[in-house]
């Protein structure tokens, strides 16, 4: 990749807070971070936008341009 641009994404406490109560509901061993990190993804990923996004190693996404049929224009 010649060009690429980190971003900085800070998650308020009640959205932290709604995603602790959520794994305590569901009793799971899912990390925060991890819950965080696979949230984020699925939006970008499965938005209107074309852009695709994966996850990238511990707390990284990579958002990349991804022309679909029913993309709206980013601008």
């Amino acid at each position: 990749m010649s060009d690429s641009l980190e971003v900085k994404i800070v998650a308020t406490p009640s959205l932290l807070d709604h995603l602790r109560e959520g794994l305590g509901q569901q009793g799971t061993e899912e990390l925060l971070e991890d819950k965080l990190i696979e949230l984020l993804r699925v939006i970008l990923d499965g938005s209107e936008f074309p852009i695709a996004a994966e996850r990238t190693g511990e707390r990284g996404i990579r958002i990349s341009y991804h022309l679909r049929s029913f993309s709206q224009p980013i601008f």
